[in-house]
């Protein structure tokens, strides 16, 4: 039997960017949200900053029924302290766990009239992380056009239609802004309204999995990086590729 995740206690977590996301459902149907400011300060806020939030939902975290969590693509630090955060609480409350697509759970802070969403975030050395979301129609659901994956600034923002919007924690590089046509739209600066609609999106993603039968592992999850770090690309270079 499929339980619907409107009737559970659910907490969503996303530190793929230096703005975390926190949002927590309550089986009331209550949402309270809130951000970690600084990807330096995930491992010292994350565990503080839940604490709070399910205080303030009126929930301990052994009322926690599910806990879904970011899998980037995105910071490789971030992504590690929230993955390890999440399987903890799924871990000793017997919480069931999911994984979800970050740049698809910043999609989902667009505005309802938006018909085709571009998601961006920036992967260093040239690249982006990029997604390409749409719907048929204002307020109907939205479709994944392209998922995350990694590619050239320049390629993508070549390809970019002048009638979608561009959102994601890639803004805030002036590099990938320049690179974006002046015809675009560019949404959702670092605002109180826009986060708040980020950390609903999280849980509005996390529900729709949950409720269609989405369950993950707890020892096989990881996080979504799309390609190796710097530190490992240049640590193979120095040994000729040798394991």
């Amino acid at each position: 039997m499929i339980e619907d995740a409107e009737s559970l206690n659910l907490l969503a977590i996303d530190t793929s960017a230096d703005q975390a996301a926190l949002s927590v459902r309550t089986k009331c149907g209550l949402e309270h949200g809130t951000q970690l400011a600084g990807s330096r300060r995930h491992g010292r806020d994350l565990v503080p900053q839940i604490r709070d939030l399910l205080a303030t939902a009126g929930l301990g975290v052994s009322d926690l029924d599910v806990v879904a969590v970011g899998l980037g693509p995105g910071s490789y630090t971030g992504l590690r302290i929230g993955l390890a955060a999440a399987r903890t609480l799924a871990y000793v409350t017997g919480a069931g766990l999911l994984g979800l697509d970050s740049l698809e759970g910043w999609a989902r802070a667009a505005p309802a009239e938006a018909r085709r969403i571009y998601v961006v975030a920036d992967a260093q050395r040239g690249d982006v992380y990029a997604a390409e979301l749409s719907r048929e129609s204002t307020g109907g659901p939205l479709a994944v056009v392209s998922a995350s994956h990694i590619e050239p600034l320049s390629q993508w923002a070549d390809r970019l239609s002048t009638a979608g919007i561009v959102l994601g924690p890639g803004l805030s590089s002036p590099r990938i802004k320049q690179a974006i046509s002046r015809e675009l739209t560019i949404y959702g600066a670092a605002t109180e309204d826009f986060m708040k609609a980020r950390a609903a999106g999280l849980l509005e993603l996390a529900v729709e999995h949950w409720t269609a039968g989405r369950r993950d592992d707890f020892w096989t999850l990881e996080p979504n990086y799309l390609r190796r770090s710097a530190a490992e690309e240049t640590w193979d270079a120095r040994d000729g590729g040798k394991p």
